[in-house]
């Protein structure tokens, strides 16, 4: 009896367990529906209906950077309606030149551009690669063109492969060297290798005839201006005195390292004229290491390494010859030396981050190329822009990136970036698989209307390409913008809109002076324009003036940012040390963030986020401070500022999804800042509408 009542206890346990266990998942699954159909009305079963209307930025939002989302959720008579923010693209920094502190060697290339570079070297011409036979008989590496098999008689000369020179274009070999290409043809196409190869350093272009004839700088346009400029016509070669003079051309501050890269063939003509305590500076005992009338004067390995000692390295671009060897290993230098020779940072970023659902991308250039660890190369097709006409570009094999991260662009689950050296890479953010690359599209890139804008490059050329990819069409221009249906672009004073999908001419204004900031406002559907002058000209879309502002800011507007408020325009100008906000007919405050250069702002709530940089008397972006500073939108009182970096920040880069606001420094360091609670950052509701059936 004791064992039934047992069985009998144990069995009731069971059931009410099993019961509780049932109870519990009816309710929590209920539980569970509620939640995700947010509270269906009583009496519903049918799943809710969403529908979605993408609307300008709400008042006191960035036009250009933000638009508004309206969610109408319906269950049958009943209408719940919310909005919330919307990233329409990410704020959009003046594009700017990165350097380093830490790293920035100063490089002088040196040419002998006497009328023996014409003799051969020991080099022969690169098969597939394109030369120009000028009148005069001077051959130069071109851009390539695919309309040239082998040679081709064109007005500026006779076009040739490098395989059909090797036969029908054999240089003299005066100097039994050997090869075929001249040496003038040969230290033109390295020197620009090279000049491709070293992004962030500056450069200098001098001959050994002439001295400097290139300044110091970092723009690629003008070091290339120089070398093709140059002509091998000097008499004389002397090239242990240019040299010498050289030395002196460094500046005193802000250069971690100095070099010279003297490209000749070693054979000195009419040189020697150097004080005697240098002559043999090197101990080799040479005869030769003296003045001597005509050629002969071995002084250059002197000179070398009298310039090591004083802590300049000379290095050397030309023929494998035991002098230039010696010569280039007594400076303390490289024969025929890459960017490898100048110990380049192993990683930085010079861009903003761009940002996927949960997955960050950091564009990470190495070596002075980009060349994130994430991007998958395998699979890339390689394009080239031709240099003949119409503009079209063709398929190439083995084609390395060149060049550090310049401007990036996020359109859905692509990222298009371009680098420094005009190489445009179609990157699948989810896998990082890289689709294709094209050389010779560069300058800043975004996407529109399922298009790609990039400009300027090399050439001054704005280009925009659809699928495939290909050359839609292009025009010349300093800086762009663009809307749904028409591109503007702006060259010097003048504005000029093509219709973006066929190039189509449709309006043009001239400015007062040059234009330097140029943007259009999809909320009110105008180009906004700064000039030089300080001017700001609002422009209807078909170029119609419509407004004049002028912020009264010292220095050309670098940056323009609008928003509306009471249902007026406000617009946003800022240079390097101001920014100004103005209405029609109105400036409501003008000032400085206090210390430092502006670098990017953007406009939300009604507020004024402002990336601020103090970088050090090198301008490094590896030093210096940088911050975040806020201010009031519409009386430019300062609401807060908060420390980023001990170097400058890159951004913002905004993510609504997460109410985050997101900063990167050049050792790839991130700063977040919290948006969450700006309204619209969540789902904001709008409240109820009932709908009465119809009887």
């Amino acid at each position: 009896m004791y064992a039934l009542i047992f069985c009998v206890a144990v069995q009731g346990m069971a059931l009410i367990t099993c019961s509780l266990i049932a109870h519990n998942m009816k309710s929590s699954t209920a539980f569970a529906n509620l939640l995700s159909r947010m509270h269906i009305p009583a009496g519903i079963e049918e799943e809710p209906v969403f529908q979605h209307i993408m609307l300008h930025a709400p008042e006191g939002w960035d036009h250009a950077c933000f638009s508004s989302e309206l969610t109408e959720k319906s269950w049958g008579n009943q209408h719940r309606y919310s909005w919330r923010i919307r990233l329409r693209a990410q704020p959009d920094a003046p594009g700017q030149v990165s350097l380093l502190s830490g790293w920035r060697p100063h490089i002088i290339l040196l040419v002998d551009d006497g009328q023996d570079m014409l003799a051969a070297c020991d080099r022969r011409y690169r098969d597939n690669s394109l030369y120009l036979m000028r009148p005069d008989g001077e051959i130069v590496p071109v851009r390539d063109r695919d309309d040239v098999s082998s040679s081709l008689s064109t007005p500026s000369g006779t076009l040739f492969r490098g395989y059909y020179g090797n036969i029908w274009h054999q240089a003299d070999d005066t100097y039994s060297l050997g090869g075929t290409m001249p040496c003038w043809t040969f230290v033109m196409e390295s020197l620009k290798d090279f000049i491709d190869s070293m992004d962030l350093c500056p450069m200098a272009v001098a001959t050994v005839s002439g001295g400097i004839v290139q300044p110091f700088t970092t723009d690629r346009a003008l070091l290339f201006s120089a070398l093709e400029g140059l002509r091998p016509l000097s008499a004389e070669s002397a090239l242990s005195k240019s040299l010498l003079g050289l030395l002196d051309s460094f500046p005193d501050r802000c250069s971690t390292a100095n070099h010279i890269m003297v490209a000749t063939n070693g054979i000195a003509v009419g040189d020697g004229d150097i004080p005697s305590w240098l002559q043999d500076y090197d101990h080799d005992g040479n005869p030769d290491d003296r003045a001597i009338a005509g050629e002969g004067s071995h002084c250059l390995d002197d000179v070398a390494a009298m310039a090591r000692s004083l802590g300049v390295g000379v290095h050397v671009v030309g023929p494998g010859t035991t002098f230039l060897i010696g010569t280039a290993d007594k400076g303390g230098g490289k024969l025929m030396p890459d960017a490898h020779d100048f110990d380049p940072p192993p990683g930085l970023a010079t861009l903003p981050h761009c940002i996927f659902g949960d997955t960050r991308r950091i564009l990470t250039n190495i070596g002075l190329r980009l060349c994130p660890s994430w991007i998958d190369w395998e699979s890339t097709a390689y394009l080239r822009r031709m240099a003949n006409g119409p503009p079209h570009l063709s398929s190439i094999t083995d084609l390395g990136i060149k060049g550090t991260a310049l401007s990036a662009f996020a359109d859905g689950e692509t990222l298009l970036c371009t680098t420094s050296r005009d190489n445009l890479v179609s990157i699948d953010a989810a896998t990082g698989a890289c689709s294709w690359m094209v050389e010779g599209a560069g300058g800043r890139v975004i996407g529109r209307e399922g298009l790609i804008i990039a400009g300027p490059d090399i050439r001054g050329d704005i280009m925009v390409l659809g699928d495939g990819p290909l050359i839609r069409w292009l025009c010349p221009g300093a800086l762009f913008t663009a809307s749904g249906g028409s591109l503007y672009s702006a060259h010097d004073a003048v504005i000029t809109a093509h219709t973006l999908k066929g190039g189509l001419f449709e309006a043009q204004y001239r400015a007062d002076s040059t234009v330097c900031a140029l943007e259009y406002d999809p909320c009110q559907g105008v180009v906004l324009a700064g000039s030089r002058t300080g001017q700001i000209t609002v422009l209807g879309q078909d170029l119609a003036w419509l407004d004049l502002l002028f912020p009264n800011l010292p220095g050309e507007v670098r940056g323009i940012r609008s928003f509306h408020f009471r249902r007026e325009l406000h617009v946003i100008a800022f240079t390097g040390s101001r920014a100004a906000c103005m209405k029609a007919g109105d400036i409501l405050w003008n000032r400085s963030p206090e210390a430092g250069i502006i670098t990017n702002a953007v406009v939300m709530d009604a507020k004024l986020y402002l990336s601020v940089w103090e970088p050090d008397e090198c301008g490094g972006i590896d030093s210096g401070e940088s911050s975040l500073v806020i201010l009031d939108a519409l009386a430019g009182d300062t609401v807060s500022r908060t420390a980023l970096f001990g170097a400058k920040a890159f951004g913002p880069v905004i993510d609504p999804g997460t109410g985050i606001m997101e900063h990167i420094s050049w050792d790839r360091s991130i700063h977040r800042t919290d948006i969450s609670g700006l309204p619209g950052i969540s789902p904001c509701s709008l409240g109820v509408r009932i709908v009465s059936e119809s009887p």
